[in-house]
């Protein structure tokens, strides 16, 4: 039975849930603000953001002891405990929306996703409490995440290199385990489990010499993807910058184009295990090719790359190139 027929505090619980549902969606359905604040003070914001993480903290554990004993809260208290939680939440979206847009749109990202964790934890805490006021398990559990969530404050991005970085790291672990796979299959060589049906009578399906010509130049093409992902990230590591509009944009652009790898991948990988189609695969491969390409391109125009940086790039624009001829000459 629901706590809101059985306490004064259910239209409190109910209302809450009401209202941080409403701006759940808000968020999910908008993006942040676009105006642009004259002197905007991004340090100024981070402090008030850092103070309303922790209080939706704090308020989270309130309201959980309040419902792990008997007698549960008062009508009154529970107008108290709720108004200060939902109070923490509208100052939390009010300062998620005043982040404009010229401090980078992964920024914006980024940190609608941790408002967004913060917010779907504190839900699901209040959802549990309306299902039973008895401190159990999932109630216990919801306010860890709740913790878990506030906590994260101190090392999300504040700016839109830091995004960006954590951006590419995550796209590099994607490619490191899409690279993995392939790569213990072709090792194993035993393809049956996952991509044949289950009446198939043969167990399992093997490559054919001509397939493995082909697989190896596929391969090579993943490593370089693997390759470029890391030095790009070292390079926006040691040269990022965020003072001015066009470096906030460019560092926008190249997460932009770094997230099409990926998929790319993924869809080579999926081509390649047999029956192979080899207009398929080289279709696949000339699209990776190109997106290797475009990153390439534009980080040799980039603020972020000099004389330095130079080697590497012709280095991976050869290796593409070659890894690409190889793919596309196979009939």
């Amino acid at each position: 039975m629901d706590v809101e027929e059985t306490l004064p505090c259910g239209s409190s619980v109910r209302s809450f849930l009401q209202n941080i549902d409403l701006v759940r969606q808000q968020i999910r359905d908008e993006a942040a603000s676009q105006r642009e604040e004259k002197d905007f003070d991004v340090g100024k914001l981070w402090n008030k953001m850092e103070k309303t993480f922790k209080i939706m903290s704090h308020e989270a554990t309130k309201i959980s002891l309040a419902f792990c004993g008997n007698p549960p809260p008062s009508e009154k208290e529970c107008v108290s405990l709720f108004g200060v939680a939902e109070q923490a939440t509208l100052a939390l979206v009010s300062e998620y929306y005043s982040l404009p847009a010229s401090q980078g749109l992964r920024l914006i990202k980024s940190t609608k996703e941790s408002v967004l964790s913060l917010l779907d934890s504190f839900r699901e805490l209040i959802s549990n409490i309306q299902e039973g006021c008895g401190g159990n398990q999932e109630q216990l559990k919801s306010t860890g995440t709740v913790w878990q969530d506030a906590n994260v404050f101190s090392t999300m991005p504040k700016n839109n290199k830091e995004a960006v970085v954590n951006e590419l790291k995550t796209f590099s672990q994607l490619i490191k385990d899409a690279l993995d796979e392939i790569e213990e299959a072709i090792e194993g060589e035993n393809l049956s489990d996952g991509f044949l049906d289950s009446d198939e009578e043969d167990g399992g399906m093997q490559w054919t010499e001509s397939d493995k010509a082909l697989t190896k130049p596929c391969v090579g093409l993943i490593k370089t993807t693997k390759s470029l992902l890391k030095k790009t990230t070292e390079c926006v590591q040691t040269n990022g910058q965020t003072k001015l509009p066009t470096e906030v944009q460019e560092l926008d652009r190249l997460a932009e184009l770094a997230e099409r790898l990926s998929p790319a991948v993924d869809d080579l990988i999926m081509d390649l295990y047999p029956p192979v189609d080899k207009r398929k695969v080289q279709d696949k491969g000339k699209i990776l090719f190109e997106c290797h390409q475009k990153i390439l391109d534009f980080m040799r125009s980039s603020y972020m790359t000099g004389e330095n940086e130079q080697k590497w790039l012709e280095f991976l624009l050869k290796a593409n190139q070659h890894n690409f001829d190889n793919i596309i000459k196979i009939k």
